[in-house]
């Protein structure tokens, strides 16, 4: 910003004025890049957002010098190769392992480079040209946007409202044709009260709504399962996989999900709730709960939790993680198979598949195949977003405008165990405070152990009840197991197939 004003204002300005300013901006950013970029951590971190936003912040410099230090050149040209190195590293559907939060932070501020960039060589380096960028300019901030002008809370990016000026989803929209980017822009986004708005402002794009209004984002392993974007009516069913390699604003949540209805959620994450302190980024990162496993809806098997693939000052480790196995959409049901196993030590947890079914607009049945040594003690962990009352068979979940119950289904006894985490930032100003959670407890009998859970809206209590009276899970010789209950005079029943690798929802 400091580049843009003193180019800007160059002829509003005195020469002891411009002098300050042109001084600052050498001794601050050019003498610290030039002949030492591989000395400053940002410059190939090509998966963080701090390398658009330090290199943008470079390169705007070289340009608004460039008339009194023509040979800047060369810092101009370094950070058009990072920024577009960062660009590519955009999931092949648009998405950003860091976040709704830091993928604005990172194209946000790279705009402004891209675009100056882009008008004082008449078009030759143009940014908005790549493949990966220009291919979906808003398709995540777009798919993680939530009724309510919410995003999702996922990793440390945010979530208190919806992802990307006004005026940066105009400018990507005018420079990329995107029919998606002007639909958000235009039905989410809305007018904008910024003064770039002015700079960037909307552009006479077609805009067209997505065919489908779930997502898969295939790179980062990121789905979304819902019936609409705009309607808060209808449940948004959220969830990840992924690799367990990002230590920037990464967090242990491999196979994690939330539940979202009503413009609450029921089922949350926490973010980085209450912000960060001084530890957030060493390796004690992993033991505050927001950033753990332990704060996640996951599964845990004696205790055992999640474990980075990437320690400060150590080796990345790939294979930490999971993956998506399955997913599939269509206007009545959405489906999702997640195999999470890897991002364990694997000591306890042998391995583990979830299934996540939406039966649109607003059922959710989740189904958990956990394999154990006999004798485990299994948790099925949820950390509800509003007021809860806990049952022997079920929990109700209260919010402001409707009620859910989380009913488990489980062939063997189970116990609903209430719990908390302490939080305490090193941070003085920080007060201290509870994460409330339940877990659904199993003490398992055989090597396999399979946990369904139903997670719906309910008139009341009453109702919970009466649900829950219906449930039933059976298996049969092979394998094959069905969930199944009643709702409102209707009968709901979920079929699973086993296969050579798991179980597989039949007839989606």
């Amino acid at each position: 910003m400091m580049a843009a004003v003193y180019d800007w204002l160059y002829n509003g300005l005195n020469a002891t004025r411009r002098d300050r300013i042109r001084g600052a901006l050498i001794e601050k950013v050019v003498t610290r890049v030039r002949g030492d970029y591989e000395f400053h951590w940002w410059a190939t971190a090509y998966r963080c957002n701090w390398c658009g936003v330090c290199n943008s912040g470079v390169g705007l410099t070289g340009l608004t010098l460039l008339t009194e230090n023509p040979q800047l050149t060369d810092i101009v040209a370094e950070s058009y190769n990072r920024i577009n190195d960062m660009f590519s590293e955009l999931g092949v559907d648009g998405g950003w392992q860091e976040g709704g939060g830091y993928w604005n932070y990172g194209v946000h501020t790279s705009t402004f480079f891209a675009d100056a960039l882009k008008r004082a060589t008449n078009g030759k380096y143009n940014l908005f040209e790549n493949e990966r960028l220009k291919n979906n300019p808003a398709t995540f901030p777009l798919y993680i946007s939530l009724p309510g002008n919410k995003s999702l809370n996922f990793e440390d990016s945010g979530g208190g409202s919806l992802i990307g000026n006004t005026h940066l989803i105009n400018k990507l929209a005018a420079e990329t044709g995107n029919a998606d980017a002007a639909w958000y822009s235009n039905e989410l986004l809305g007018e904008g009260d910024d003064i770039f708005d002015i700079i960037w402002a909307k552009q006479n794009i077609p805009a067209e709504a997505p065919k489908s209004a779930s997502k898969h984002f295939r790179t980062i392993d990121w789905w979304v399962m819902r019936s609409d974007f705009k309607n808060p009516t209808k449940v948004v069913v959220a969830g990840k996989a992924g690799m367990n390699d990002d230590p920037h604003h990464g967090h242990l949540d491999v196979g994690h999900f939330v539940v979202y209805w009503q413009n609450e959620y029921f089922i949350q994450d926490k973010g980085k709730e209450g912000g960060y302190d001084e530890k957030f980024f060493d390796d004690a990162r992993w033991d505050y709960p927001q950033a753990s496993s332990e704060g996640h809806n996951v599964v845990f098997v004696n205790g055992e939790k999640q474990i980075p693939g990437k320690l400060r000052k150590q080796p990345y480790n790939y294979e930490v993680g999971g993956k998506v196995e399955d997913f599939q959409t269509s206007d009545k049901r959405d489906y999702v198979r997640m195999n999470p196993t890897k991002a364990y030590p694997n000591k306890e947890l042998k391995e583990w598949k979830r299934h996540v079914i939406l039966e649109k607009p607003e059922v959710t049945v989740v189904l958990d195949e956990i394999t154990a040594n006999p004798g485990s003690e299994i948790q099925v962990r949820f950390h509800p977003g509003v007021d809860f009352e806990m049952t022997n068979d079920f929990v109700f979940l209260e919010g402001e405008k409707g009620k859910m119950a989380v009913i488990p289904v489980v062939e063997q006894s189970f116990e609903i165990v209430p719990g908390k985490h302490a939080m305490q930032y090193v941070n003085a100003t920080k007060d201290f405070f509870w994460i409330d959670y339940f877990d659904t407890v199993i003490k398992s009998q055989s090597a396999k152990t399979v946990v369904a859970t139903i997670i719906l809206p309910v008139e009341n209590i009453q109702e919970a009840q009466k649900i829950a009276g219906s449930k039933k899970i059976t298996s049969d010789k092979t394998g094959n197991l069905s969930v199944s209950f009643s709702r409102k005079g209707k009968n709901y029943k979920y079929e699973f197939e086993r296969k050579e690798n798991g179980l597989q929802l039949k007839n989606n």
